[in-house]
């Protein structure tokens, strides 16, 4: 039998978030609850459980703070964050497992169900470093790609563009590399945010910091590695606008 951790300082949340487990997951045990990141510490230390739900924002810190304190960490973590819609960007570009405030029972259970069925790449030091950086930009700074291999780590500042190729996206990288992602390039649109990264036409989302030229005649733009991404008619004001600030 599995058995978990809540780490949340809202007595309501702990609650939830056990009647849940109890309806849903028979099969995981819930040790303990913790009101405060001191408590958390010593729950886990004791009971060395295989899931913790863990609140970001605590009185006596944060979850990150409570990471930080278990070194040695075996165990999964789903955080569970009252954040706003910047920081939700910020973890589904961290491959972290999180669920927001309010709790979305649907949601939630596809969290729970998604590290007990070991489909995810197990979480690295890495990926925590990147949610702990993102959480504070409105553009991640660096995301996190689920591969064959593993999860690659990629600064954002070295995409040059990105294209559907149905449920799958190229990126292309300004050392010219390219890798192919199964993910739709609607999962991406959490990058556009009219100042780094921009939607030019529905196949593609590009790096503004790459855009060497623009052509009028044709409607199409040159990037820094010399390919060419269409411009659609309507996105052209839009486009000349946020170049032109």
């Amino acid at each position: 039998m599995n058995t978990a951790i809540i780490v949340d300082d809202e007595k309501k949340a702990r609650d939830f978030i056990e009647m849940i487990m109890s309806r849903n997951f028979p099969d995981v045990k819930i040790s303990g609850k913790a009101s405060s990141v001191v408590e958390g510490i010593k729950l886990i230390n004791q009971f060395s459980p295989d899931l913790v739900f863990l609140d970001i924002e605590m009185q006596d810190g944060t979850g990150f703070d409570l990471l930080e304190a278990l070194p040695d960490k075996n165990f999964d973590v789903i955080f569970i964050t009252a954040y706003n819609f910047y920081a939700v960007k910020a973890f589904k570009f961290s491959a972290i497992d999180y669920v927001t405030k309010p709790i979305d029972i649907e949601d939630f259970k596809n969290a729970v169900e998604k590290v007990l069925d070991k489909k995810q790449v197990s979480k690295s030091s890495e990926s925590l470093k990147i949610l702990k950086s993102n959480l504070h930009s409105k553009t991640p700074l660096k995301i996190a790609i689920p591969v064959l291999e593993g999860i690659e780590y990629i600064e954002t500042a070295t995409i040059v563009s990105l294209n559907a190729d149905g449920r799958y996206t190229r990126i292309f990288f300004e050392d010219n590399r390219k890798i192919i992602v199964s993910r739709s390039l609607g999962e991406f649109n959490g990058l556009i945010d009219n100042n780094t990264f921009f939607k030019p036409h529905k196949s593609y989302i590009i790096n503004l910091n790459h855009v060497s030229k623009y052509i009028k005649k044709g409607s199409y733009l040159i990037m820094s590695d010399g390919s060419e991404v269409p411009l659609a008619r309507g996105n052209r004001d839009d486009f000349i606008s946020i170049m032109s600030d």
